[in-house]
């Protein structure tokens, strides 16, 4: 059984999605056994995290919270608890939990960098999200728009400082690329586009940064650009070969994540013929 957890931890690591299928069933059989065995929970709740199962996902990593103390592990297990409950209720005492952790984080900055440049970026997104949830409520539609913006100019220094602890941490660029675009007056296209250019040769796996790029490649007509960035980003999720070797049973099945991307490979080949 411990080969077999191990087996089923990378299996979560390896191209997430695409082998969730395949680990689940032997993660659960594995936490049958040993229910309070750390690895495995973490693994658990990044399948349900990872399928935007919030709920869950915050549920398990609460347990984790259970099981630990101020270690590592406890430390990471309560900030991701408090950005999957923050999905789903949009509680300001999930802010103040992740900026309870950045405090912590940042006592050992040298050990966490990336871990607080992470914690920074959330922190920015709750703010972000928060004018989602202010346009839904009539309320403040009435009082002119006084809040409307707002929460997205107080991202904009958490995505800073995020590059700032960790200049390789690619959500944070995407997320200057959306300010750049969307909120920045007047709006900044050219920078937005080096944003999600930097982010995207980062970690091809950054979606939105990658969709963004390859409708701005469209749009001028670059459409070896458009192959190259839809390539990279159908690579970044296993390969051209995910979905179509993988066995016919439900736990191998994957269904890919970015559908913009094969139809746009798929366009370019018929153009060619």
């Amino acid at each position: 059984m411990g080969f077999q957890a191990i087996w089923a931890i990378s299996l979560v690591h390896l191209f997430p999605p695409k082998h969730h299928g395949q680990a689940l069933p032997i993660l659960r059989e594995a936490l049958s056994v040993s229910p309070n065995n750390i690895r495995c929970l973490f693994a658990h709740a990044y399948i349900f995290q990872t399928a935007a199962d919030w709920i869950p996902a915050a549920e398990e990593f609460e347990k984790i919270c259970a099981l630990t103390d101020d270690s590592v592990d406890g430390l990471k297990a309560w900030e991701e608890q408090a950005w999957c409950h923050w999905q789903t209720t949009h509680d300001e005492a999930d802010i103040q939990t992740l900026r309870t952790i950045l405090d912590r984080l940042d006592d050992n900055l040298q050990e966490h960098g990336q871990d607080a440049a992470r914690c920074l970026w959330r922190i920015g997104r709750c703010h972000w999200d928060q004018e989602g949830t202010c346009r839904n409520q009539l309320y403040l539609w009435l009082t002119l728009d006084n809040s409307l913006g707002k929460s997205r100019e107080e991202a904009y220094p958490y995505f800073i400082k995020s590059l700032e602890r960790d200049p390789t941490f690619a959500p944070a660029f995407t997320s200057l690329g959306l300010y750049y675009a969307e909120v920045a007056i007047p709006p900044d296209f050219v920078r937005a586009s080096k944003c999600y250019q930097k982010a995207f040769e980062i970690d091809p796996r950054e979606n939105v940064a990658a969709r963004k790029l390859a409708e701005s490649f469209a749009e001028d007509r670059e459409w070896d650009l458009v192959e190259v960035v839809a390539k990279r980003t159908i690579e970044g999720e296993g390969g051209l070969d995910v979905g179509t070797q993988e066995s016919n049973s439900s736990a191998n099945h994957f269904v890919p994540t970015n559908a913009w991307a094969w139809k746009a490979v798929g366009i370019i080949e018929l153009v060619r013929t």
